[in-house]
């Protein structure tokens, strides 16, 4: 009888340990936040378990929270980022950017402006600050029939575009070299050059890109070829050619 107590109570040690080393394990994690909501506000809580939940790494956030100086500048930035690519740069989740490579950052940018002689119109050259997004670049012009695509979530209009259809984000993102600050992926728009027309572009190889101001590794390989429309072509009759058709991931 007395053994069978002993076990009894054995039995009973071991499964209390295992119920508050659980109970322990399940609260924990709940801490951190527990103590950003305390420092500020309430609704902070509530706000970084959607991001968590709508895919943002919490382990990821948790260490960012952490290590931050300024724990509401970095809610703040989270807040206003425009799309979930955006807040993995915030907290340095390289593993979850698509498209990024592991590296530092060398720029290979146009040192300056370029024009075509035959075109003769200052307004269709290739600016400074446009070149400097391509590692090479040359003047064409887009034969009618010719369909060109950009994905945006701004402008559909804009002067970036490509002569491919991009297959995943990690296209755009990595490919053409935009910083998910400048873009949140979320509209894909088609341009075909009307019959009897050209349509005077740059194109060229994009040049590399720092995922973010202050971060060299990793950052955006570029090498995809781009193509960009001068502001002065992208009139108003090119604005109602643009078409928004699905996104093709």
């Amino acid at each position: 009888m007395k053994k069978k107590s002993v076990s009894l109570l054995l039995l009973w040690l071991l499964l209390s340990v295992s119920f508050i080393s659980c109970t322990d394990h399940d609260v924990e994690p709940q801490a951190w936040l527990n103590n950003l909501e305390t420092l500020l506000g309430q609704g902070t809580k509530s706000t970084v378990e959607g991001w968590i939940d709508a895919g943002l790494d919490d382990e990821k956030t948790k260490e960012a929270f952490d290590k931050s100086g300024d724990k509401a500048a970095l809610f703040n930035s989270l807040k206003t980022a425009i799309s979930i690519y955006d807040q993995r740069v915030y907290i340095e989740d390289w593993d979850h950017i698509p498209g990024i490579e592991k590296g530092n950052y060398v720029a290979n940018g146009l040192k300056s402006g370029v024009s075509n002689a035959s075109w003769a119109n200052p307004d269709l050259d290739l600016s400074a600050s446009d070149a400097a997004n391509f590692a090479d670049a040359k003047a064409d012009e887009l034969s009618a029939g010719t369909k060109i695509y950009r994905v945006t979530g701004g402008n559909p209009a804009g002067g970036y575009w490509t002569a491919q259809i991009p297959a995943s984000v990690g296209d755009v993102i990595g490919g053409t070299a935009v910083r998910p600050a400048w873009n949140n992926f979320s509209k894909f728009y088609v341009y075909e050059v009307p019959a009897g027309q050209t349509l005077k572009v740059w194109r060229g190889t994009t040049a590399a890109q720092q995922i973010a101001d202050g971060v060299i590794n990793p950052f955006l390989p570029g090498k995809a070829e781009q193509i960009f429309i001068p502001f002065v072509v992208r009139d108003a009759t090119f604005k109602t050619l643009v078409k928004e058709i699905p996104l093709p991931w």
